[in-house]
């Protein structure tokens, strides 16, 4: 399989896991919180209180800005051979596998984003480590230097939050 075909399909599924999420999570939010809240634990519904207002406009502008991050990091990968950029930006991205089944088994229900991480995610997953591992770019130094993309990433995705707040206010007036 060619590796940069793969590294460009990224981008799909990317897409099609935050387009679930942008679709269902003003909906999720309104109907389903309230009635699974006191099965959250205290310190995660002060998290969640934060963003429990959150739109779809304003998710979508986060998930707008990440998109352009993400992009940017592929079309470089696949140009430079950098293979360590990619790696990073596709392991924050793989945090789903973990976030978004734990949550639905832990509050007893669906959550946004649960089915494109269960039907895209996983097996496109499985599918990049087989094909990083049997092409030889899955090693030690790719993990280390993924790094430099995993680290400023965190900032970056709290600054698009703080954005899309700030713009998304403008639009919905």
């Amino acid at each position: 399989m060619d590796i940069n075909i793969l590294i460009w399909s990224f981008l799909i599924i990317f897409m099609l896991h935050n387009f679930e999420e942008i679709i269902m999570i003003e909906n999720w939010f309104h109907k389903k919180y309230p009635k699974i809240r006191e099965r959250i634990p205290p310190f995660v519904i002060k998290e969640l209180e934060k963003t429990k207002n959150t739109t779809a406009v304003q998710f979508s502008i986060v998930v707008c800005l990440l998109s352009i991050v993400a992009a940017a990091i592929v079309l470089v990968t696949v140009i430079t051979d950098q293979y360590f950029l990619f790696f990073g930006l596709n392991i924050v991205f793989a945090l789903n596998i973990f976030t978004h089944p734990l949550q639905s088994i832990l509050l007893k229900c669906y959550v946004p984003g649960l089915w494109t991480t269960l039907l895209l995610i996983i097996p496109y997953n499985i599918i990049v480590y087989m094909q990083f591992y049997a092409q030889d770019i899955l090693n030690l130094t790719t993990g280390v230097y993924s790094l430099f993309v995993i680290i400023p990433f965190i900032p970056m995705f709290l600054l698009s939050h703080w954005v899309a707040k700030k713009l998304a206010f403008h639009l919905e007036r």
